[in-house]
């Protein structure tokens, strides 16, 4: 299987985004964040993305339907399109281990099964494998922004020993550290006066401190992601989010296009 019959089955599954790295591009993590402490045959790490829809953000946005936005995650569709992208491999004669995100907090669980492996659960760096696998950036509000969906979006990760065409690291700029995902909490949990750097395959994520017991005081939005222990909270819903939404859109730097805005009033409304 190549590369791009791989991305042709994904997207004609469900997926709209998919990335492939290889593994080396991994190599800064310790074994409890490293993909090769799944499965240590690892060649490629493939990234896929579902939209979630911009409708789904209306309830929130006006305050009242905040069911709306749990309506629209695409949990089933990512869990079946992985699950379908393993069968083909394996029916290649590829093995593929399908990894969902998970909150960080969840690490060092359990016991090791030696002296020279991680304590389970091994956590994987989803925005970061996004980023090498050329889907998008870490933006400045502390989350992965794509050109077509800005930060609209759930991953999934697949494992496998098949050594494909790896895509580039993502390279563009989306964000504009326009600050307003900070300007708009109304728990301050996002301070736009630091930041803090970390190191990617090539170059450095940059975002705002994010605090998150402040975060988890919001009542905007802020909701649980699936697979995820409740450390920091799924913000897309909330005035941050929505805030980031806006400003992408009003200034063109998406790639797509609706016929209405996001808000008709502006983005700052």
């Amino acid at each position: 299987m190549t590369a791009q019959q791989l991305r042709d089955i994904a997207q004609q599954i469900g997926a709209d985004l998919v990335g492939i790295a290889p593994v080396e591009r991994f190599a800064l993590f310790a074994p409890e964040a490293s993909p090769l402490a799944i499965q240590p045959q690892t060649r490629s790490v493939i990234v896929l993305g579902f939209s979630i829809p911009r409708g789904c953000l209306q309830g929130m946005e006006s305050g009242t339907a905040g069911y709306t936005l749990g309506a629209g995650l695409p949990t089933s569709l990512a869990i079946e399109t992985t699950y379908q992208v393993c069968r083909r491999l394996e029916n290649e004669g590829w093995e593929a281990t399908p990894v969902f995100r998970q909150s960080g907090e969840m690490r060092g669980q359990g016991v090791r099964v030696s002296p020279d492996r991680p304590e389970p659960n091994v956590i994987l760096e989803f925005d970061f494998a996004a980023h090498a696998a050329g889907l998008g950036e870490i933006g400045r509000g502390k989350w992965l922004l794509t050109p077509e969906f800005g930060p609209r979006q759930m991953l999934t990760i697949i494992l496998t020993d098949a050594e494909l065409e790896p895509d580039a690291p993502f390279a563009g700029s989306i964000c504009d550290d326009c600050g307003a995902c900070a300007a708009s909490c109304p728990a301050r949990a996002l301070d736009a006066t630091d930041l803090h750097r970390a190191p990617l395959c090539e170059g450095e994520a940059v975002w705002y401190p994010l605090h998150i017991e402040s975060c988890r005081v919001c009542r905007t939005g802020t909701t649980r992601l699936p697979y995820s222990g409740g450390s920091e909270p799924f913000r897309l819903g909330a005035a941050c989010g929505r805030a980031c939404v806006a400003h992408l859109e009003d200034n063109g730097l998406l790639t797509r296009k609706f016929v209405s805005p996001f808000r008709p009033g502006g983005e700052g409304e």
